[in-house]
């Protein structure tokens, strides 16, 4: 059994005994930044597995724990969020007929020397984010909430107005 730290997110399979490894990854702010249109700013976030090396598969299984800083959907402002997911993958060393990779099976050629978890690590952390990333009540910034408000009103007094574009399909349905 070996702990090592990676930021690489590399492991070496060519060679790897097996049995069971275990592994410590940093999840920090540049790794998110490596990944366009991130739903992450900032991550302080540590992953822990355990590689179980077999033959013809691998299993992995561990947790991400930490801190992220999103954007607040509703005022914009940073919203740290802490995370903590369990994480767990099947590699295979061979395809069966008709088989693709899918969330939790990954399908590599069995001459393949390294394991890349960079993108694995990206997927689980965005799926661990709630849907709605808003502060809690009375957390936002009040002049954006002034703003949404008012914008909000008006809104509600155009789609009211005999103007409206959509005054007439109104009246369709009488």
């Amino acid at each position: 059994m070996s702990k090592a730290v990676h930021n690489d997110f590399l492991i070496p399979i060519k060679g790897l005994s097996t049995g069971k490894h275990n592994y410590t990854f940093t999840l920090d702010t540049p790794f998110f930044h490596r990944f366009d249109e991130s739903l992450v700013s900032e991550a302080y976030l540590t992953a822990e597995i355990v590689l179980d090396k077999q033959p013809l598969w691998i299993g992995i299984t561990g947790e991400i724990e930490g801190e992220v800083v999103s954007e607040c959907d509703r005022c914009l402002e940073e919203l740290r969020i802490p995370l903590r997911t369990d994480v767990k993958l099947i590699v295979k060393f061979a395809r069966t007929e008709g088989e693709e990779d899918s969330d939790e099976v990954m399908i590599l050629e069995p001459s393949e020397a390294e394991l890349d978890l960079e993108q694995f690590f990206y997927d689980y952390v965005c799926l661990s984010l709630p849907l709605q990333r808003v502060h809690s009540e009375g957390e936002c910034n009040e002049e954006m909430a002034r703003r949404l408000r008012s914008l909000s009103n008006r809104a509600v007094a155009n789609e009211s107005s005999e103007n409206s574009p959509f005054g007439k399909l109104k009246d369709l349905l009488n």
